[in-house]
């Protein structure tokens, strides 16, 4: 696997713009938009990220995954992103840290389209997800995926991720 699959700056997948969180000017620009889609992907799951200190420590986990290897890329070409996707090589596998889609833009086949250009970049790489029990449709969502295509490895879990 390659360290990251960027000819461009932005790569269209499927009609979607992707545009790739850099490291360069850390807390500005790309880094920023996920930090801001990250914390709104801990309220969408019931542990909000409130106060500086939360933030703060939010944004350094980010930081250190990202100077770790992890890839991130915002969905879209802003300044209004419509979500974020953060995965890491793990071995032979790849595992998809985060997918969050805005609720204002979702059902519009976001989602879909970043996941065929992860399975068109990483071919033949088994693929990671956990999703949480209750995200109804987000388990619906990787059901059907994963019945698509043998890569997707789909484990359902009753509690969110850690932090770490």
């Amino acid at each position: 696997m390659s360290q990251g699959p960027w000819g461009k700056s932005r790569e269209h997948g499927a009609g979607l713009a992707l545009t790739p969180v850099q490291l360069r000017g850390a807390f500005r620009d790309s880094f920023a938009a996920l930090l801001d889609s990250s914390l709104a992907l801990l309220e969408d799951e019931g542990r909000p990220a409130w106060g500086p200190g939360a933030i703060a420590a939010q944004r350094q986990r980010l930081f250190r995954r990202l100077q770790q290897g992890e890839q991130a890329v915002l969905l879209g070409n802003g300044p209004a992103f419509a979500g974020h996707a953060q995965w890491a090589e793990a071995g032979s596998t790849l595992r998809l840290r985060e997918l969050r889609i805005a609720p204002a833009r979702r059902r519009e086949g976001l989602g879909a389209a970043f996941l065929s250009w992860l399975l068109n970049t990483y071919p033949a790489v088994p693929i990671h997800v956990q999703v949480f029990a209750p995200n109804q449709a987000g388990r619906a969502f990787w059901r059907a995926a994963a019945q698509r295509n043998r890569a997707l490895r789909v484990e359902v879990v009753e509690s969110t991720p850690s932090l770490s």
